[in-house]
């Protein structure tokens, strides 16, 4: 038997981009606990969103947007509402629906999150020069939309 059948090497575009993403995460996650952030890494994407993209989103809107199932997203929801960061209205228009909004002191640690994730960013982006950035941006862009198109535009 040869060497390759004995140890196969992984494939290499998956292992490192989920080597970079698992690496980033953890980062993302000690940061945040050392400035006694009190959320879970899983649940800021849905608390940044609604930071990014403006308010009054439908728990079905955060859901395709990230790409998350409904039950992790009405967790996060109702955890960010039992803690006061976010207020959940029902739908002026559709009974049905509900909208998620931040309320004050969500939108303030947001913005406490945004200034620490973008601190974190410019760190990790110091290390490539401006051609590598490019190429980076490109190159991740084309992976994402061979596997699923992005439902928005992102722009370095």
């Amino acid at each position: 038997m040869n060497r390759k059948q004995e140890h196969p090497v992984p494939p290499i575009v998956i292992a490192l981009v989920g080597g970079l993403y698992q690496r980033v995460w953890k980062e993302c996650d000690r940061m945040f606990r050392e400035q006694d952030f009190p959320l879970e890494m899983d649940q800021i994407p849905v608390f940044l969103m609604l930071y990014y993209q403006g308010e009054g989103k439908s728990q079905q809107e955060i859901c395709s947007q990230l790409t998350r199932d409904k039950a992790s997203v009405n967790r996060t929801v109702a955890f960010l509402a039992k803690n006061e960061l976010v207020k959940v209205t029902p739908d002026a228009a559709d009974k049905r629906k509900t909208k998620v909004e931040l309320t004050a002191t969500g939108k303030k640690l947001a913005s406490q999150a945004h200034a620490a994730l973008e601190e974190f960013n410019a760190s990790l982006a110091s290390v490539l020069t401006a051609e590598e950035k490019q190429v980076f941006h490109t190159v991740m862009m084309k992976l994402i939309e061979a596997i699923s198109p992005l439902p928005f535009k992102l722009s370095i």
